[in-house]
């Protein structure tokens, strides 16, 4: 074997070697909820190794050898760049790997991305172009062949996912492209006029268009479109078109008529992307602008931190444009710049990583797409008891024998008339709601021509996740409501229908498009036997059996479509005024020196826990396609007992702020809500509201270190929502 044959299969086998090992690194835990996957098809622009893989071992391109992805990836990559690409960019804000090459990967799964965009490839068939005239001699895989590709091993791809084909299909951003461009490349370097090229235009948006619709019809529901690029602007058309008559723009230096080219087939492209939407409403066609998102790097350099030469490659052998056609970067002889950064242009043809990253933030903070990107949940469903209650159990009342919560001072510190929440006003979920910009969630019962587009809640005052005929067959009584978890499920599946067709999603991409809150629940199947004086021993046989019925609700909701679960864990029991009344002794070694509560019942309340999270972590395990994250109830209020006063609250956190007086403030039979029963002057220093709940202050509270990930596990992630990420002082609205 020749030296060159040698260093050409290392270079080879390093490739491969690479993508095995640190291609990964961007994975992350905490995923973006939206899209599991990336599916892309184009041509270098999006290229992460096809082309190498796919050239002979003895005649390897340039993106083979440095100082292709010396900015990051060190050895080359197979990408036409310095470092990464705008697919890179998505992949890491979507917290997914760098999308691996179809072509010449072995091992490598494909369950998170798959990518079949090569160096050279164009809109049309090769076999299409040469009759016309054009040669495209660097690859016969245009699009249509790298579709067919993926069709053939589509049947490959779905039995090694949990998902079928038209789910996997429907959970992945699909990137069309850059595509077409080199359709325009080859004749505009071949010498073709400007007229005989913009006769392909409309041929190359039907070849986009037509393979949009093939993967609508396989089950593609998110697509990002990209436009064609200001080549005008392009070092190697600045250079190819180098003469003395030819017309620049006096600001950027770009030659106008080529810029009105690429316009020209941007407009046509999107005539097309609108008249798909309209055809298919239940899809997501986004156009991507990489022209102006790239534009406005010529026009303010230095705004964004290029050097004011943006039209000069930065690797090159000199000249005006440091760009000379057939002595191109990679090859024996060609110099490149010492800060690639500082460049827009890499090679004369690519762009520079740092170019790269700049036109993927326009992309996907919206600047740049139409429509924008939309990271948000779209709605919140919820299950629970009164912990998540917002209205349901006043609705389901006699109207001669209304609850508490009918009555003032609930809602006193936000509604102000009372709205059926177990509060002095707003609950974790109503912060939830208001961080995401959706409306506060409305209760299911007794809710009348009220949208559900947005919000449905099922959480009942007194439910349970046990249903009521079980506890009663163990000797527990639930006398508040029979509307416990397996309840509010069924009637949920019966409504489910109607909720979708008033929606313009069917009923999964309603499901995976929302937040679905699972509880708080369970706590009351062991409130009411601790109240019925059950020992601990026999309320914690009861555990295995209520973990059972949340993750079977789970399990249902998952195979109806749903996607993100917030599922949150009991609290710490002991600390509330109502079992701190119950349990009251004088006996000081039963209490917590430090906080007061009692150990044993925050004991049984962390059992409940670490049940829940293990059966968790075994249902993210199975279903690895959604994200179940533990809310961690728990331990987000019990530092407000430990530290109360660096939380803003009074030195006497046990106490309730509505009661009649006593250690606690709390009595047994003269409740809040009741009359004789007075309320604190600022609900807001206190915890505990009612004895058995707690205050708006708390709610708040504990809202913001789940949302900012500090007690939820995993922890969100933020950075899909388009939100600023939530910090420990996020202000909520008042």
């Amino acid at each position: 074997m020749t030296t060159t044959l040698l260093m050409a299969s290392l270079i080879v086998s390093f490739l491969l070697i690479l993508y095995y090992t640190t291609i990964v690194v961007a994975s992350s835990e905490s995923r973006c909820r939206r899209y599991k996957s990336i599916i892309s098809f184009g041509d270098s622009i999006a290229d992460t190794g096809n082309y190498v893989h796919l050239s002979n071992v003895n005649n390897l391109p340039q993106a083979a050898f440095l100082p292709y992805g010396e900015s990051f990836f060190h050895p080359p990559s197979g990408r036409y760049s310095d470092g990464r690409l705008v697919i890179d960019f998505i992949a890491e804000f979507l917290g997914l790997p760098y999308v691996p090459p179809y072509f010449g990967s072995q091992n490598v799964s494909f369950n998170q991305g798959i990518n079949f965009a090569v160096y050279g490839a164009t809109a049309l068939d090769r076999a299409f172009l040469v009759k016309q005239g054009i040669k495209s001699d660097f690859t016969n895989i245009s699009l249509s062949v790298q579709l067919n590709t993926f069709k053939q091993i589509l049947p490959n791809l779905c039995a090694s996912s949990t998902r079928d084909c038209r789910e996997m299909l429907g959970d992945s951003l699909i990137l069309m492209g850059e595509i077409g461009g080199n359709d325009y490349n080859y004749p505009f370097f071949e010498g073709k006029s400007i007229n005989e090229i913009k006769e392909l235009v409309p041929l190359i948006i039907n070849a986009i268009s037509s393979a949009i619709v093939d993967l609508i019809d396989l089950g593609g529901k998110t697509f990002l479109v990209p436009g064609n690029f200001p080549i005008g602007c392009s070092t190697a058309y600045l250079t190819l078109f180098q003469t003395a008559t030819v017309e620049h723009d006096p600001f950027t230096g770009c030659i106008p008529w080529l810029n009105k080219f690429g316009e020209h087939h941007n407009e046509q492209l999107k005539i097309e992307l609108k008249q798909l939407q309209k055809l298919y409403p239940h899809v997501n066609i986004i156009y991507a602008d990489y022209y102006n998102s790239l534009y406005g790097l010529f026009q303010e350099p230095a705004k964004y931190g290029f050097k004011n030469r943006p039209l000069a490659a930065c690797c090159g052998v000199g000249g005006q444009y440091n760009f000379t056609i057939g002595k191109e970067c990679g090859e024996n002889g060609v110099s490149y710049c010492q800060n690639p950064s500082e460049y827009v242009n890499w090679d004369g043809y690519h762009l520079t990583e740092a170019t790269y990253q700049k036109m993927a933030q326009g992309l996907l903070n919206g600047r740049y797409t139409t429509p924008a990107f939309d990271w948000r949940f779209k709605s919140i469903i919820s299950f629970g008891d009164s912990i998540a209650d917002t209205g349901n159990y006043l609705h389901l009342s006699d109207v001669n024998h209304l609850p508490q919560s009918a009555f003032l001072p609930y809602g006193e510190s936000f509604f102000h008339p009372p709205s059926g929440r177990y509060s002095d006003g707003r609950l974790i979920i109503d912060f939830i709601a208001e961080f995401l910009g959706l409306p506060y969630v409305p209760s299911y019962f007794g809710s009348q021509n009220v949208s559900f587009d947005q919000g449905i809640n099922f959480a009942v005052y007194g439910a349970t996740a046990l249903d009521r005929v079980f506890l009663v067959g163990k000797g527990i009584e639930s006398d508040f409501t029979n509307v416990s978890l397996s309840v509010q499920l069924n009637i949920f599946k019966q409504i489910l229908p109607n909720l979708c067709t008033s929606s313009s999603r069917d009923c999964r991409e309603m499901l995976g498009d929302s937040l679905i809150l699972m509880g708080e629940i369970g706590v009351n199947d062991y409130n009411y036997p601790f109240f019925e004086g059950k020992s601990i021993n026999e309320i914690k046989q009861l555990v295995p059996l209520v973990i059972k019925a949340i993750s079977s609700a789970i399990v249902d909701l998952i195979d109806l479509g749903g996607k993100t679960f917030l599922v949150p864990g009991n609290f710490p029991l002991g600390c509330y005024p109502a079992y701190l009344t119950l349990f009251q002794t004088a006996a000081e070694e039963d209490h917590d020196p430090f906080t007061g509560c009692i150990p044993r019942l925050n004991e049984f309340g962390e059992y409940h826990n670490e049940q829940l999270k293990t059966e968790l972590k075994r249902l993210q395990e199975l279903y690895d396609h959604v994200n179940i994250i533990y809310a961690d109830y728990y331990n987000s209020l019990f530092r407000l007992y430990q530290e109360p006063v660096k939380y803003g609250f009074k030195n006497r956190p046990l106490a309730a702020c509505c009661g009649v007086g006593g250690q606690y403030n709390f009595t047994i039979g003269k409740e809040c809500g009741h009359r004789g029963v007075s309320c604190c002057q600022n609900p807001s220093e206190y915890v505990n509201w009612d004895g058995y709940h707690l205050t708006e202050a708390t709610h708040q509270k504990m809202a913001q270190v789940i949302l900012n990930g500090t007690y939820a596990s995993p922890a969100f992630d933020w950075s899909c929502s388009g939100s600023e990420s939530v910090d420990k002082e996020y202000s909520f609205s008042s």
